[in-house]
């Protein structure tokens, strides 16, 4: 989904991906209200203006409400099987949620709550809270009751798993180019998602839309100059590499290796880093703080090129002991080994790097 929050300058505690996802959960739950009874029904004539104008579907204009609203659903249901094929992973997920609990799911975490506004704006799925008797409301994703029963049929088809084998491979390959790069334009994955899922032509129009979309629902966007530009989650700063985008240096080829650690979210240099500060800080760490989401959270400062006292400013607040010189080695060890994001075009990468 594309950001909209602005990155806080100067503090790099505000930059770890931990305060990222909370920013964009605050961002995502402001002014959500009472979730409807049916995301299609009940809507006033200029809410309904507002959902088309968000829609992922072209839906033509009608005068009358009743007549927009007839005509929006019968586009939803036309598109809908090609629409389910290329839903993103958290969006399938929740939709096969909402299809098991009679249409209505609870969204429980960010990757869930991004897919609901995903799913808002393919499928007109309604997102809010819920109140269940005395207790506090709760944060829930609902389908409208006609589109259960053709959701069901969609998934059912055989040619729906056969899509979503493919999708897995390509998702995890632009996720591992992502982690490697920090950025990616956003043109050769797109034309990767139409080529290896959809298998289809590059001038089918239809199959342009579904991928683009596609792409807005599974990875963090941004705008810049020359189209959009898919950027890790943990990128605070994605301006940085807007600048000066066409004078970056010709990528290098991605090795299999390389391209598999990146998919695992590790590459193979980083790993003996990791396990080092890992090792130093397992007994100096607040209770409340994990090692592993410490150490990975300091890496990701340092890839999208953290100064080293910022390691250290944002490790102090998670410690309860002073900082040893073996903590200080191992950050310093690990800031200095730790390849930068520089961010590519991948319409420049070899053609290995996407297969």
């Amino acid at each position: 989904m594309f950001r909209k929050q602005k990155t806080t300058e100067g503090d790099w505690r505000a930059r770890t991906l931990s305060e990222i996802r909370q920013a964009r959960w605050d961002e995502l739950i402001d002014g959500l209200t009472a979730v409807r009874p049916g995301a299609l029904t009940g809507l006033t004539a200029r809410e309904l203006r507002e959902r088309i104008e968000g829609s992922w579907q072209a839906v033509p204009c009608k005068p009358l409400t009743a007549q927009q609203e007839d005509v929006a659903l019968q586009v939803i249901l036309e598109a809908l099987p090609r629409q389910a094929d290329c839903l993103s992973i958290a969006e399938h997920s929740l939709l096969e949620r909402m299809l098991v609990e009679e249409g209505t799911a609870p969204v429980e975490d960010l990757e869930e709550l991004e897919a609901a506004h995903a799913l808002r704006h393919r499928l007109w799925a309604d997102v809010g809270l819920a109140q269940d008797g005395d207790t506090s409301a709760r944060l829930v994703v609902r389908l409208d009751e006609r589109l259960t029963e053709p959701l069901r049929e969609a998934l059912s088809r055989p040619a729906h798993g056969a899509v979503r084998m493919r999708l897995f491979s390509v998702h995890a390959t632009i996720s591992g180019l992502l982690y490697i790069a920090g950025a990616l334009d956003d043109r050769a994955p797109q034309q990767l998602f139409m080529q290896q899922v959809l298998q289809a032509d590059m001038e089918d129009e239809e199959a342009q839309h579904l991928a683009q979309k596609y792409l807005w629902a599974s990875y963090d966007c941004v705008d810049y100059p020359h189209g959009v530009l898919l950027v890790h989650p943990a990128l605070a700063d994605p301006a940085a590499f807007v600048t000066d985008w066409e004078a970056r240096p010709e990528p290098q080829g991605v090795g299999p290796a390389e391209l598999l650690g990146g998919m695992q979210g590790l590459l193979p240099q980083e790993a003996p880093l990791d396990e080092a500060l890992s090792a130093v800080l397992r007994s100096a760490l607040r209770p409340s703080q994990q090692t592993d989401q410490c150490v990975s959270e300091l890496r990701l400062l340092a890839k999208q090129g953290a100064p080293l006292e910022a390691l250290h400013h944002v490790l102090s607040t998670r410690l309860c002991v002073l900082e040893t010189a073996d903590i200080r080695r191992a950050v310093r060890t690990l800031w200095e080994g730790v390849p930068r994001w520089e961010g590519v075009c991948t319409q420049a990468l070899p053609a290995t790097a996407l297969q």
